[in-house]
């Protein structure tokens, strides 16, 4: 069965410009995505977007590039940029929409090439699942970025999810990271398999950056709890 997330790129590339996919997460609303917004174009991407690909410098590494709409960007103004995703069908999309250096890999199984610059937007850490894959991931970066290398990533703190009516918040303490989520995502009624994703607050992100021998630095934060942040 082929993934409904790559089936719904290749109908959008194709000339399907309606197609949409449901979003199914264990903790928040269906939610319903024009496949359109994954192939926005520079003047249609938040600020924060637009800020971080200000910051990126030297050779630069997109991790889960999807579309690849942040790496054509930086193709367009001349950047040093390879554009990596573990799904086949968007590694064949990137190559159709004209990106040339485009690479099929687990970031984990990444060996080739050090890096000034890796850029991870759209919440792209979230592939890690989880602190202990943020560990892991990290300690692999070490591997991919060069002396005074950077990180570049964006998330979410998903704490408000959790606060009641009076302020608090209704947190269980034994339960895993309440930033910790679950998504199924559904196209033309095709399910594709659950999946683990990380939302991490930036103070969390922060102590796990320390840990691994990073410093961080929040650059920036919008009205909606996403934030971006450099890690060097």
């Amino acid at each position: 069965m082929q993934d409904p997330f790559e089936s719904a790129f290749y109908d959008y590339l194709n000339g399907k410009e309606s197609a949409e996919i449901t979003v199914h997460c264990n903790k928040g609303e269906v939610e319903i995505i024009p496949i359109s917004y994954f192939f926005r174009e520079y003047n249609g991407m938040p600020e924060l977007e637009k800020k971080a690909l200000s910051l990126t410098n030297g050779k630069i590494l997109d991790i889960g590039a999807g579309s690849g709409i942040h790496s054509l960007y930086l193709q367009s103004e001349g950047k040093d940029i390879t554009s990596l995703d573990i799904k086949p069908g968007f590694v064949e999309v990137m190559k159709k929409r004209g990106l040339k250096n485009v690479i099929l890999s687990d970031i984990f199984d990444y060996k080739d090439g050090r890096y000034d610059t890796l850029l991870m937007l759209m919440n792209g850490i979230g592939f890690t699942k989880n602190f202990e894959g943020l560990s892991a991931f990290l300690k692999q970066a070490k591997e991919l970025l060069v002396p005074g290398g950077q990180i570049l990533l964006d998330s979410s703190d998903l704490l408000y999810l959790y606060e009641d009516e009076d302020g608090s918040y209704s947190i269980n303490l034994n339960d895993n990271y309440y930033g910790e989520v679950e998504y199924i995502i559904e196209y033309e009624g095709v399910k594709g398999k659950p999946f683990n994703w990380l939302y991490i607050d930036f103070d969390n992100l922060a102590m796990h950056a320390e840990q691994a021998g990073f410093k961080c630095e929040l650059i920036f934060e919008d009205d909606h709890f996403n934030y971006l942040a450099r890690l060097y």
